[in-house]
């Protein structure tokens, strides 16, 4: 990597000038001088570069922090100084002067199967531009150490988590942070100022049974990048998890197990979360009838634009798909005509448009037909969610620049089973959400909704009946009578007052058991 110009010679090439140079020394736990490489960022810039220790380093004039992380057997250390470079210039970071990081919580957390026990800990730089950091883990050793400075350009945050390997066990994640680097790292929670965070991930419209939990502390300052997996299984769960105040990201995240026997990521949701001392907060994952996405044709100077890789959404993070793999034909009609056909015939590089640029003004019908696709992966028996389609009418004109005056729907049933199955026989109520996001300032005004119609299939789409819909303190509800077994499809119309419409249709949305 370049360096940073500290002056300007002959012809504009920048150059350091001879004799600025920073030696850093590095001391084990045993006092022992050990070579490490150490990150050297400037203070001005924050800019970063990878020094080794024991070697003098040519640099620009200026403030720098150096930041490292020396090992000892299984214990690491982690340590930061900020210098001044100028002239012949050295620092040392004794590893003997660490303190230990520790994170309790108060009473400690138990469990019938034993917890996992980690602490991820950082040092960072911290600029007007920016934040840089070195980590470490107690993983291999259950033993961490920070050695204290005082200087204001250097922070510190610590991360432990307790996760149980199986069971509905409550899992816990606190982390303690601070400007300086303190002399006693250490922090206890009591149980009461911890948030809960009600946690579930369902099965059914997955390709995969196997999914893993995770944490992750959020915010831009030193320790956003501290990340840490709780547990994996191939059931689907209920547990809690206790989390210190602050912003997290929880992750869900899917594997599966390909052809040749290894294991590939296949999708993943997160949900980002500010949460408060003794506040309860309730999140879940992979829900039934995964259908299309959040998303709507746009019309960009007359031409209608609409991606169809977005066709299989969880309900309860409905901007994009849960997973990947698809395949999908678009095509779009205008006076009874198809004028534009498109298909992604899976695992194509590059998002895939229906794009068309329109020639004469009027009435246009959009339909995009998915169905799942995974070349590599055996998908689970009786999967959900297999094959979904929706249709949109609504007038265009060339040259202009709106949303159509059409609604998303997306379909979210209530009241099932950790399987996402209803009971034989039982009445499913199906609440019915209507989004139209807005592209750019050029977003228009929203349709009046007309009617809205529902329909159930209980042979995979073959045939259909019609379910009452009604409005449920404000939203627009199916009530489906669920068979004795099998899975229930559903089909969904909303006619607006401008003539035109929306229908999906979600293929074994939800299963019966």
């Amino acid at each position: 990597m370049a360096l940073v110009p500290a002056v300007l010679v002959g012809g504009g090439v920048p150059a350091v000038a001879a004799g600025d140079t920073l030696t850093i020394t590095t001391l084990d736990r045993g006092g022992k001088k050990v070579a490490v490489t150490t990150t050297v960022v400037d203070l001005a810039t924050n800019r970063s570069r990878s020094v080794k220790s024991g070697q003098a380093k040519e640099l620009p004039k200026g403030t720098y922090a150096v930041l490292a992380r020396i090992d000892t057997g299984f214990v690491s250390t982690l340590g930061a100084s900020v210098v001044k470079v100028s002239g012949t210039t050295a620092t040392t970071l004794d590893a003997r002067r660490g303190r230990r990081v520790t994170l309790d919580v108060s009473p400690v957390p138990a469990s019938d199967d034993g917890l996992e026990i980690q602490t991820v800990a950082q040092v960072c730089a911290v600029s007007k531009f920016g934040v840089a950091e070195v980590q470490a883990s107690d993983f291999m050793s259950g033993d961490l150490h920070v050695i204290p400075n005082s200087s204001k350009k250097l922070a510190f945050a610590a991360m432990r988590t307790w996760s149980a390997l199986s069971g509905e066990t409550d899992r816990y994640a606190v982390r303690y942070s601070t400007t300086g680097i303190p002399s006693t790292p250490a922090r206890t929670f009591s149980r009461s100022s911890l948030a809960t965070v009600n946690m579930e991930t369902r099965r059914g419209p997955s390709a995969s049974v196997d999914s893993s939990l995770a944490v992750q502390s959020i915010d831009r300052s030193c320790g956003s990048m501290m990340y840490s997996g709780l547990f994996t299984t191939d059931r689907p769960y209920r547990t809690k998890v206790l989390l210190s105040p602050g912003k997290w990201d929880i992750h869900a995240e899917r594997w599966a197990t390909i052809k040749d026997g290894s294991s590939r990521y296949i999708g993943g949701m997160s949900a980002p979360r500010q949460v408060a001392a003794g506040k309860t907060y309730n999140l879940r994952y992979v829900q039934a009838a995964w259908g299309p996405a959040a998303v709507v044709p746009q019309l960009n100077g007359g031409w209608i634009s609409y991606s169809l890789n977005n066709m299989f959404a969880d309900p309860g993070f409905p901007q994009h798909s849960a997973e990947g793999g698809d395949k999908a034909t678009a095509t779009l009609t205008f006076r009874g005509k198809t004028v534009k056909t498109v298909k992604d015939r899976g695992w194509e590089p590059t998002e895939k448009y229906l794009d068309y640029k329109v020639k004469k003004a009027g009435w246009y019908t959009l339909t995009n037909t998915a169905t799942r696709y995974y070349p590599e992966i055996t998908f689970p028996s009786g999967m959900l969610s297999p094959k979904t389609s929706i249709t949109f009418r609504f007038k265009a004109k060339p040259k202009s620049w709106v949303t159509p005056a059409v609604y998303a729907v997306t379909m979210q049933p209530a009241g099932l089973n950790l399987y996402n199955q209803a009971k034989p026989g039982s009445t499913t109520n199906v609440p019915l959400k209507l989004t139209r996001p807005k592209a750019g300032p050029y977003a228009g005004k929203n349709p009046t909704v007309k009617t809205v119609t529902g329909k159930a299939s209980f042979d995979d789409g073959r045939t259909w009946r019609s379910v009452p819909v009604k409005k449920i303190n404000g939203t627009w509800t199916a009530l489906v009578g669920n068979p004795q077994s099998g899975a229930v499809s559903l089909r969904v119309r909303v006619t607006y007052t401008t003539g035109g419409y929306t229908d999906v249709t979600i293929i074994r949305a939800y299963g019966i058991g």
